[in-house]
């Protein structure tokens, strides 16, 4: 009997391990699954990149590019990051003659600081992947602006200097009155703030800004007719833009672009409206005495431990 059962069991594992054999034999490598598909990149000339590169502001690039499979493909697919947590992404139809090799080219301009990854790969019939060889190119835009976040800015009240309330865009800095005095070369606008009209709105205030180059001074409370005079010009107000803000000024070309869309020619602002002034969510577009093209976005209006409230502004600005 005990022989009987040794036979049983000694049956079992050879049964067992002729299954796990079998299914290691059949398991594909991970590593070396897509080698029958590869990608080169190839050199054609004046901005053409095989490799990871670096790229100004505006600089165009061009990625020439083969795909080689042993299997049939029918589409190719052109993943692009975009930089701002998206995927951009190009699909191409083969025809019948470019199934087992593709030839193509990228084209890009760069219109965004920071890195752009482009990755090609292929699919068969099944609408299966079948690799990328492996490969990418990463392409680096310079920084070609400032970005300044979260400054904090007071509206001034009569009698009182001591308040944070003008703005240097150049350096980021904030400063009281007297601070303000002793570097105005460097001031391009200052803080004020008028009484909300509306009915519904009593007791609220809109903020403002004004240059230090405005006439009349919209708060001779503060008198800066000393005060050497930066000529920056602002826009209106424009409400609901954290998006542009966020996703669209993100070189100094499209900073540019998107500012001459709008009229730059004010010395201050004058809206009443509180949710229409320097209210959260809005932006301001301006032009410095130096040419350069900017943005002022406001993330909130809020209040801080001693009970005062102010803004927080961001700007970014051309280098």
């Amino acid at each position: 009997m005990k022989k009987i059962q040794l036979i049983k069991m000694l049956s079992l594992m050879f049964i067992g391990s002729s299954l796990t054999i079998s299914c290691v034999k059949d398991q594909q490598n991970i590593f070396n699954m897509f080698d029958d598909l590869s990608v080169e990149f190839m050199d054609k000339g004046t901005n053409s990149f095989t490799t990871d590169g670096v790229l100004n502001d505006g600089d165009s690039a061009y990625i020439h590019f083969r795909v080689i499979s042993q299997e049939e493909m029918t589409k190719i697919s052109v993943d692009s990051t975009l930089g701002n947590g998206q995927i951009g992404k190009r699909e191409i139809i083969l025809k019948q003659n470019e199934k087992n090799s593709y030839s193509g080219v990228i084209k890009h301009k760069m219109k965004r600081d920071g890195k752009i990854t482009f990755r090609i790969y292929a699919y068969n019939r099944l609408n299966q992947y079948i690799g990328d060889g492996y490969k990418s190119i990463t392409l680096e835009g310079k920084p070609s602006y400032i970005h300044l976040p979260n400054r904090h800015l007071y509206a001034p009240f009569e009698g009182d200097n001591t308040r944070k309330s003008f703005y240097s865009i150049l350096d980021g800095t904030v400063y009281d009155y007297t601070g303000g005095k002793a570097n105005s070369s460097k001031i391009d606008f200052g803080v004020y703030t008028l009484l909300d009209t509306r009915p519904t709105h009593i007791n609220r205030f809109s903020y403002n800004l004004y240059s230090i180059n405005v006439t009349p001074n919209p708060n001779p409370t503060l008198d800066i007719s000393d005060w050497e005079k930066r000529t920056t010009l602002f826009s209106a107000p424009i409400t609901s833009s954290a998006s542009t803000f966020t996703n669209v000024l993100v070189s100094s070309s499209t900073i540019e672009t998107e500012a001459k869309k709008r009229a730059i020619n004010l010395t201050k602002t004058s809206v009443t409206d509180s949710d229409k002034g320097l209210a959260a969510g809005n932006m301001v577009y301006f032009l410095t005495p130096e040419g350069k093209y900017g943005a002022l976005y406001v993330n909130q209006v809020t209040t801080d431990t001693q009970g005062f409230r102010y803004l927080s502004i961001s700007t970014k600005i051309q280098k």
